[in-house]
């Protein structure tokens, strides 16, 4: 049996998400989620989500998650730190009911944006070579922890179902790493 995991985080409490930076957001439910298998079981916690100041809604995982503000300073929080980089009034398009057309928000007219400079384009290119070299490395480490846990498996039970999939895992660990020296 499993340990139920306790909520880390309550109602109204304002996080941020791994790979959502800057934005902040604020917790309105989480669920537990039960898993059952016949060599395992757990328990994981589910986070349900809505963006501060984008009201983007999503779900996201405990380990993924972390404290900005507790529910109780939330308000305060967000009226003394403020929206981090998100100019609502460029990027939100509304539009005039009563009359049927589009117009954007407060009668402004959205900003062409401005082109990025050499300096920051090779930069953006770096981080996204970076960010690959990130998402190969964490798919190898997945493929190495699913080999593994078949070679414990094989070798527990001698059952050939196991080492199929470690020679799949393995192949397809040989694809990731000869096209890494490209």
């Amino acid at each position: 049996m499993t340990n139920e995991k306790q909520p880390q985080f309550n109602f109204g409490d304002l996080v941020r998400v791994a790979g959502y930076w800057p934005q902040v957001f604020v917790v309105d439910g989480r669920r537990k989620e039960h898993y059952e298998y016949p060599d395992e079981e757990w328990t994981e916690m589910v986070y349900e989500l809505h963006g501060a100041f984008t009201l983007e809604w999503l779900e996201a995982d405990v380990e993924d998650l972390t404290l900005v503000a507790p529910a109780a300073n939330a308000e305060e929080y967000l009226t003394t730190v403020g929206q981090p980089t998100i100019d609502l009034t460029e990027l939100i398009i509304g539009v005039d009911w009563a009359k049927g057309e589009d117009r954007t928000m407060y009668g402004k007219q959205p900003k062409e944006p401005r082109k990025p400079t050499a300096r920051e384009l090779s930069a953006q290119e770096a981080e996204r070579r970076k960010q690959a070299k990130k998402e190969r490395a964490d798919q190898i480490d997945n493929l190495l922890d699913i080999a593994n846990w078949n070679r414990k498996k094989f070798a527990d039970t001698g059952e050939q179902e196991y080492a199929a999939k470690i020679a799949e895992v393995e192949a397809e660990l040989k694809k990731i790493t000869e096209g890494a020296d490209e």
